[in-house]
């Protein structure tokens, strides 16, 4: 496990950092520090990973970490519909909360959702409105990212 922060690598002025609204189950992009761009990267083996929502949870405080068991703060993809949103786990029916992480154009990070549904997977910052969503292919300059681990 390691707390990051997900920048979206899209060339256009505006908010650039991957943000859970976990009261509200949504997900948008805003400046480094604003609530909610903090992410708990969980390694589960060949390049896949899950992302929670670190918004108002202290990592070492045991009893922050029961109560965020019953809020959505999983980062989660819907590739029937090309939503990202936060829902409470990652078991089903929520198959898109696994995410393989690989190399796409210019070394960027690419995130792609591996949801059972067929659709877009590929995770996209709009910094302009704001906005995330899946997309089909790297083609989309907003599914560049890069991992930083906060200080």
């Amino acid at each position: 496990m390691v707390l990051v922060h997900l920048a979206c690598e899209a060339p256009f002025a505006g908010k650039k950092y991957l943000a859970g609204i976990y009261q509200s189950s949504a997900t948008t992009l805003r400046n480094r520090d604003e609530p909610g761009t903090r992410w708990e990267m969980n390694a589960l083996g060949s390049s896949q990973y899950t992302f929670l929502c670190m918004q108002d949870l202290d990592p070492s405080n045991f009893f922050d970490y029961l109560e965020s068991l019953n809020e959505d703060r999983y980062l989660d993809g819907n590739t029937f519909s090309g939503s990202v949103q936060l829902v409470r786990h990652t078991s089903e029916p929520f198959t898109g909360t696994k995410w393989l992480r690989s190399t796409g154009p210019e070394d960027a990070t690419v995130f792609t959702c591996l949801g059972a549904s067929d659709g877009p997977r590929l995770l996209d910052g709009h910094p302009g409105p704001n906005t995330v969503q899946l997309q089909p292919n790297t083609g989309f300059l907003g599914t560049r990212w890069s991992v930083e681990v906060p200080v």
